[in-house]
């Protein structure tokens, strides 16, 4: 185990060393002449058209490496350097990120079937469908806004998953209806029509808080949402009503104004 993390700070360690070298060659090579060219061309009165760049550009490469410009040369070398390591500190955070999110994507592939079985909770509800109405065997975009009052218990309580193509029984519906009622009729479309549909009814910042996959189960292909808790409320609006959902035990309920007001005051 210790061995594994050494090589994984190694790792780490390497990839941000290249992005600190990239970023000092950047400014030494690249920075540093583009600055003086554009000085060159504020200091004089000269058109600013491609060829003269050119021309300027190289005839300022030399004295931009010359020995009295050292100081400058090395300040911009810094400069590329810091942007360079900030890059990299950047690139690892989205890198592990990444990698924690593929961990639990494959824990959930795993324990989905479990999931399933063990029925609905606090932290696990099941939807048969985002907007095909399987009792009027026909299209429903009603039905939108019960995901979407899911999504908001789950962002206002502590998070959970909900399962898209799964009836409350635990049976397997899967998402083919669901696809023919989209205009893309395959899992990108569904995917980009719940995050159109979080972005307006709560904001696009919400959308990194739910995490989409896709998982197949015997033949039939199901949708998980994994919805972390927001830090700030989330509030449905419905009929010109602003309004307030909570995921408690294994349903999600509206709260009155009191209700609403008590719980945020409590948590």
């Amino acid at each position: 185990m210790k061995t594994l993390k050494l090589l994984s700070s190694m790792k780490n360690s390497k990839g941000l060393i290249v992005h600190t070298i990239v970023g000092l060659l950047i400014g030494y090579f690249l920075l540093h002449p583009v600055s003086m060219v554009i000085y060159w061309f504020e200091m004089n009165d000269m058109d600013f058209t491609m060829a003269n760049f050119t021309r300027v550009f190289y005839d300022s490469i030399a004295h931009t490496f010359s020995l009295h410009m050292m100081p400058m040369s090395v300040a911009f070398a810094c400069l590329g350097a810091i942007i360079g390591f900030g890059s990299g500190l950047y690139y690892m955070s989205i890198k592990k990120k990444d990698h924690a999110l593929y961990g639990k994507r494959q824990l959930l592939q795993q324990s989905i079937p479990i999931m399933i079985e063990e029925g609905e909770n606090e932290f696990v509800e099941f939807k048969p469908s985002l907007r095909y109405d399987y009792r009027q065997i026909k299209t429903d975009k009603n039905l939108e806004d019960v995901i979407l009052k899911s999504i908001a218990g789950f962002l206002n309580a502590k998070g959970g998953t909900l399962l898209i193509g799964v009836n409350a029984n635990g049976e397997i519906l899967g998402l083919a209806n669901d696809y023919w009622t989209l205009k893309k009729k395959n899992k990108n479309g569904f995917q980009q029509r719940i995050i159109l549909l979080v972005s307006n009814a709560y904001g696009k910042d919400v959308c990194s808080k739910i995490h989409i996959s896709f998982h197949l189960i015997g033949d039939k292909e199901i949708c998980t949402l994994l919805i972390e808790p927001s830090k700030e409320p989330v509030y449905f609006v419905e009929q010109n009503r602003t309004l307030f959902f909570l995921r408690m035990g294994n349903i999600t309920n509206p709260l009155t104004t009191s209700e609403t007001v008590k719980y945020l005051q409590t948590n």
